[in-house]
């Protein structure tokens, strides 16, 4: 191999590389739901984040570790529906249902 190809090469490796923090410890939510549509309006937050779940009926989404609550927010108003415990590198299912009108929430680790 040239001296400048592999040399550019480990440079585009280590600038790729620079972008990933192996510091951070995360985990993943898996959030299901098990009714067709929300109520008009209505908007599922995880943590400071919305959820967009459109036609599917599960997603799941990288968080950091530590403490995550789902909100379901109509308008200016929210109401919380779960807190659940993320941990590194596991897996939090937590299941959405609606129940006579509102929203109810089951966390599953």
């Amino acid at each position: 191999m040239r001296p400048s190809l592999s040399l550019s090469i480990f440079l585009v490796a280590g600038v790729g590389l620079a972008g990933c923090d192996w510091r951070d410890e995360t985990g993943f939510v898996e959030v299901k739901k098990s009714f067709a549509t929300m109520a008009a309006g209505d908007i599922l937050i995880l943590n400071s984040a919305p959820l967009d779940l459109g036609a599917r009926s599960s997603l799941v989404v990288q968080q950091p570790t530590g403490t995550a609550s789902i909100q379901v927010k109509h308008g200016e108003t929210s109401r919380k529906l779960c807190e659940f415990a993320v941990r590194k590198n596991r897996v939090v299912t937590v299941t959405l249902t609606s129940a006579s009108a509102s929203l109810r929430c089951s966390v599953q680790s």
